[in-house]
């Protein structure tokens, strides 16, 4: 397990990691289970879950990516939550894909407690 202190640039090639946290940190063919950051860059690289503020994942995996500005090129996720995304990305679930079941949910409850409370105002 490696581990980096928070502060500065942390730099890792052909490693299996753990977890992670710095300022700035670049992996380049590695498996990682968690990544906390500022700035990433992440090439040929698996990660099971990267939170970071500005980062650039290059010909990876993912499982889920949180971040505010995100640029990708031929990676997979499971998940992404980020306004920000650039680049070709192939999510299974993402903040709009989110946001439309959650909205298809709530609506189908709707309409499913509007036809109860007709059956019972017809019934009596």
């Amino acid at each position: 397990m490696a581990s980096e202190n928070g502060t500065g640039t942390a730099g890792y090639t052909a490693e299996r990691l753990e977890a992670l946290a710095a300022n700035r940190l670049t992996l380049d063919k590695s498996a990682v289970r968690s990544i906390h950051a500022d700035e990433i860059e992440i090439t040929k690289s698996a990660v099971a879950f990267a939170r970071f503020d500005h980062g650039t994942i290059r010909q990876g995996s993912a499982g889920v990516v949180i971040g505010r500005s995100v640029a990708m090129d031929e990676v997979r996720t499971g998940i992404l939550i980020s306004p920000v995304v650039r680049g070709d990305v192939h999510t299974w679930l993402d903040m709009r894909s989110a946001v439309a079941i959650g909205f298809g949910m709530v609506m189908g409850k709707a309409l499913l407690a509007a036809g109860r409370a007709l059956v019972r105002r017809v019934r009596g």
